[in-house]
């Protein structure tokens, strides 16, 4: 079995079956968005940033892609595909992330297609796997279109769920 086979059948195991079980039913266009959302968290997650393929990263974007993202508990900063990368490369470097590697984690996905547009919202969970300390918890909403029959995103804005918040209704 190959890597690609051997990846889809874990989303389809871990995200799109608890999804259908729950009632929700993807048309292939939805799938094929979630699948593609999905590897983007597994692709970022690693022990360094030279186990990240930053190409293969960058490929699930358009170039001119709106990143808006949560830097900090009060604020957010927007980043071309390019600085969304760098800063990445950069976090990397971190003593934390460093000593404990990175991993990024899709626990829960609504999406909604029409035509060539797709909305992806995710929760995820973000952690340093060889530490003590528990996941932190947020929420992503992808934007999507269809370029040259495949998914690109063309904006992803995010928001932390600090301890005691509850995850919004809509992925109840």
């Amino acid at each position: 079995m190959t890597m690609k086979a051997i990846f889809l059948s874990s989303v389809l195991c871990g995200v799109l079956f608890p999804m259908l079980a729950s009632g929700q039913h993807l048309s292939s266009t939805e799938e094929e968005a979630v699948a593609m959302i999905t590897q983007i968290y597994s692709e970022v997650s690693g022990e360094n940033a030279e186990q990240v393929d930053w190409n293969k990263v960058r490929s699930f974007f358009v170039d001119e892609a709106v990143i808006v993202l949560k830097t900090s508990r009060e604020g957010n900063s927007q980043f071309t595909l390019e600085e969304f990368i760098q800063d990445f490369k950069d976090f990397y470097k971190t003593p934390a992330a460093m000593q404990y590697g990175f991993r990024e984690e899709v626990l829960q996905v609504k999406a909604e297609v029409h035509k060539e547009l797709a909305f992806v919202a995710v929760v995820y969970a973000s952690s340093f796997p060889k530490a003590e300390r528990p996941p932190q918890k947020g929420i992503d909403f992808w934007l999507l279109t269809l370029k040259d029959n495949t998914w690109k995103v063309v904006a992803v804005t995010n928001e932390i769920i600090l301890p005691g918040e509850e995850i919004p209704a809509m992925f109840e």
